[in-house]
Parts: C-alpha cells; sequence; structure tokens
C-alpha cells in the first residue's frame, strides 16, 4: 500500500485497499472515506478517534454514482481540512473513485476542475484515466446515479 499526497499541507491523501493502520497513522489521517466494497478491519475503533465515511459504488465509464453524495462528501472533508483535518479517500487501486473524490475535495477547496485533474494525475501517475470521472472532476456536470 501507498499514500499518494494530494495537496501541499499533507492533509489530502489517496490510496488503494488499507489493510494496516500502523502504515497511516503517522500521517494522523483521522477522516477515512472507503470508495471500495467491504468494510476495513483495520480502522481504529476507539471512540472519537477517526471520522469513517463508507461509499461503496462501481468504477464504471457509463455512469456517476449519487452527485449529491458526492458533493455532499467532498464539501464535508474540504470543511474538515481547513479545520486541520487529515483526510484519506481510498478505492481498490487509488486511481479513479479516490481520484474522483479527491478532485472534488479540491474543488471544494478552491481549486478549478482542470487544475484539479491535473494535481491528481501529477500526485498519483495513472489516476482518473475513467475519462467521466476527469469530465465529472472539470465540468461538474452530470447525471446523478
Amino acid at each position: 500500500m501507498e499514500l499518494f499526497p494530494i495537496d501541499d499541507g499533507g492533509q489530502l491523501y489517496i490510496s488503494g485497499d488499507i489493510d494496516d493502520w500502523d502504515f497511516i497513522a503517522p500521517h494522523k489521517i483521522d477522516v477515512v472515506i472507503d470508495l471500495d466494497g467491504g468494510l476495513d478491519a483495520c480502522i481504529p475503533t476507539q471512540t472519537n478517534h477517526c471520522l469513517y465515511i463508507y461509499f461503496p459504488f462501481e468504477d464504471d465509464d457509463q455512469s456517476l454514482p449519487n452527485v449529491v453524495k458526492l458533493r455532499a462528501i467532498a464539501d464535508m472533508a474540504a470543511s474538515l481540512i481547513r479545520e486541520g483535518h487529515r483526510v484519506l479517500t481510498h478505492c481498490n487501486m487509488g486511481f479513479n473513485r479516490s481520484g474522483l473524490v479527491a478532485g472534488l475535495i479540491l474543488k471544494s477547496l478552491g481549486f478549478s476542475g482542470d487544475a484539479a485533474v491535473t494535481r491528481i494525475r501529477e500526485r498519483r501517475p495513472g489516476a482518473l484515466y475513467n475519462d467521466r470521472f476527469a469530465d465529472f472532476v472539470i465540468a461538474g456536470a452530470g447525471q446523478a446515479g
């Protein structure tokens, strides 16, 4: 498993599946957005420690997941980042689903769509190869799934 820092402040990361919290802990991540099927067994369960958001959806170039939920998750994550929290968005391989949500988080933080996609592709080589997801981050249009 590898973490890819997306922002310059070390507050937004993407990755593939996580299976060992000891690898995550040194980065002081306290918000995890899990976009892959199956709950992560390694998430800490002590109270008031980690916010875990589970919103699995398919990496499908024909459709988008529920756009209202996507935007709400991105806005919430951006708000938490502004307050100093560290956010990890992850899916199976750390390319498309995690890139989509990270791109929407960057947009909520003030990036243009083009800048968000460029940043994610620079920081995570191969990310957002799903054109529908990349186009959604750039244009912000599309049908709710």
